[in-house]
């Protein structure tokens, strides 16, 4: 029996989702109440709670205390920390200046492209919409295929942003070689990798420091909050520099 793990949640009544919410919302109190108490707080009868109680599995209130109490030591403890993602140890100390040196390049851009694949690939798609939002013309590439030195072969101005945690991937770099002496082409970076090749590649690395994970050898859970977290900040800035210029 697992009352957070309960999942027969469609099969409880109006009532019993009232006293539910109750004990979900007093998790820390519930184990210390008694039935009148839980009644009262979720207005219902007591009765009713008691139907609750042997509903979700167990026998008597007493036996459910306990179950409750050890299940949420359990939860507690397993979620401890789980928001301390990252610090502001995860970045370099000269972070803001570099933020404001890639918005200045994207300031003036004709063209500005977020490149990436997987996870990366759909962070690209939510930088480019937020530029989009802003008035710049920004698109996101997520296929390391896609015919991008053809796209851009008659443009100029142009300024690439390429995510990848790792800053190894072979066929972004594959992609990005086309472009590394292109004179109507800046190239610019935010990885986990300030030594990799594809922070190399470009003018500017927005870098940070996270432990990479992967699972299965293949798949990568290494978080993605800090390259978001410079995404808004680089965003931001470029708004902030385009207010400043409009201004008389």
């Amino acid at each position: 029996m697992a009352f957070f793990g309960f999942k027969d949640i469609d099969k409880l009544s109006e009532v019993d989702m009232a006293i539910y919410r109750f004990i979900v919302d007093h998790d820390e109190q519930v184990p210390f109440m008694r039935v009148r108490d839980i009644a009262k707080g979720a207005h219902v009868s007591n009765s009713s709670v008691m139907r609750f109680i042997h509903k979700i599995g167990y026998s008597s209130f007493p036996e459910f205390k306990v179950s409750f109490k050890n299940e949420s030591q359990d939860l507690m403890r397993s979620k401890s920390d789980v928001l301390k993602i990252i610090t502001r140890d995860a970045f370099p100390n000269d972070i803001e200046k570099t933020i404001k040196l890639v918005a200045h390049l994207m300031l003036d851009a004709d063209n500005i492209i977020f490149f990436g694949m997987g996870g990366s690939g759909a962070i690209a798609e939510y930088a480019s919409r937020q530029a989009s939002s802003l008035g710049f013309n920004s698109f996101a590439v997520k296929d390391p295929f896609y015919p991008l030195i053809q796209q851009l072969r008659n443009t100029s101005n142009n300024v690439i942003i390429t995510l990848s945690v790792s800053g190894k991937t072979n066929e972004i770099i594959e992609t990005l070689n086309n472009f590394v002496n292109s004179a109507d082409t800046i190239m610019a970076s935010i990885t986990g990798n300030v030594e990799s090749p594809i922070a190399r590649m470009g003018r500017y690395a927005l870098t940070y420091n996270i432990p990479e994970t992967r699972i299965h050898k293949y798949y990568d859970l290494t978080s993605q909050v800090p390259c978001v977290y410079i995404i808004d900040g680089l965003l931001m800035e470029l708004h902030n520099q385009d207010v400043d210029r409009q201004m008389p």
